[in-house]
């Protein structure tokens, strides 16, 4: 049953707030909506933190057409949320989350058989969780992707969007939230059975920031950084996934297209040892850098720009560290990567300066 809007609009706001607080998105990434009749539904803005949403931010869109009212900008996802509601007349709240198993399992481009995994979970995932093609992110590919996959798989409530995410279609808003916590449990314990001996300790992605090390301007190992006038702030980030591809020694390739976005087409890895002017040349063009057996130094022009960089680099060492075990993630290609990374930081820099 469709929501009125005024409780859809209330529902989606805090949703968004739930999402941040549990660990499923970050930032502004992901988005969510909830039908409000058979032919619209209501979907967060494009861009707008949500800890400040409001009830005029959220957008009413046409199901048919992703046509919307009024003068703010709808999500440029709303095509995969028109598609669930299309395809699914039960459905009437969903998900997009940037999770971070889920996210990194994507990476392989398989359906998690969730049924096989976790007998239990199949009543509220289905049976498996199909994998939508790779496409852009906001592309009108990704949109036919997705709703390739959902056709195809009546009875799954969720899809894995292969090198980004998740979509989770619920038949209310308690409903999607159970769908985005059994999916991640699920990918976690696919991903535990895939990397066995490889994971690292105290691998819990809600408190990566107690491994985050804000760096003083001419203090210590980094300091010198800062010279560099375009980084306003370098986090030393030893999370337990970045901190075990940085002992591999190797350059890392974006295998989440978050990761191509924030941070580039590949994360060089240095030498513990490598100078100011190595660790530089290895930054140009991008946010971060991995450093052996010591982590990564994740750089950008304000703090929390930085603190976003160490959270996507952390989930993408996660899908990294797959290819480590001997599985098969399969990295966005350059490619892709260049493009995503381009219009991330034309169209972020202008919402900055907003």
């Amino acid at each position: 049953m469709a929501y009125e809007i005024k409780e859809g609009k209330e529902l989606v706001i805090r949703a968004g707030l739930e999402l941040l607080k549990t660990g499923l998105i970050a930032r502004t990434w992901g988005n969510i909506s909830a039908r409000i009749s058979d032919t619209q539904f209501v979907i967060t803005p494009s861009g707008r933190a949500y800890d400040a949403l409001t009830p005029d931010d959220i957008v009413v869109v046409n199901i048919a057409d992703c046509s919307y009212e009024g003068s703010v900008k709808p999500s440029s996802e709303k095509g995969v949320h028109a598609a669930a509601y299309r395809n699914r007349p039960d459905v009437n709240f969903v998900i997009h989350t940037h999770q971070n198993y889920a996210s990194a399992i994507s990476a392989l481009r398989v359906a998690l058989a969730s049924g096989v995994v976790d007998p239990d979970s199949m009543s509220i995932l289905g049976r498996r969780v199909p994998a939508a093609e790779y496409g852009i992110s906001s592309t009108k590919k990704l949109t036919k992707a997705v709703e390739t996959a959902i056709v195809s798989n009546g009875d799954s409530r969720a899809v894995l969007m292969v090198n980004h995410g998740t979509l989770c279609m619920g038949k209310d808003y308690e409903d999607a939230f159970a769908i985005a916590h059994k999916l991640e449990d699920v990918a976690k314990l696919r991903f535990e059975s895939l990397c066995g001996t490889l994971l690292p300790g105290e691998a819990d992605a809600e408190h990566i920031g107690e491994h985050e090390e804000v760096i003083g301007k001419l203090e210590g190992r980094y300091g010198d950084i800062y010279t560099d006038e375009t980084i306003g702030c370098a986090i030393l980030s030893r999370a337990p996934f970045t901190l075990a591809i940085s002992k591999t020694g190797k350059t890392m390739k974006p295998y989440i297209d978050d990761m191509a976005q924030i941070g580039g087409v590949d994360t060089k890895c240095l030498p513990e040892n490598a100078s100011m002017e190595q660790i530089r040349k290895a930054l140009k063009g991008r946010h971060a850098v991995l450093i052996e057996n010591v982590g990564a130094l994740c750089v950008s022009p304000a703090e929390d720009d930085a603190r976003a960089v160490c959270t996507v680099l952390e989930k993408n060492a996660m899908a990294a560290l797959l290819k480590e075990a001997g599985d098969s993630p399969k990295a966005v290609d350059p490619i892709s990567a260049f493009l995503e990374h381009t219009i991330y930081e034309k169209k972020y820099s202008k919402l900055k300066k907003q």
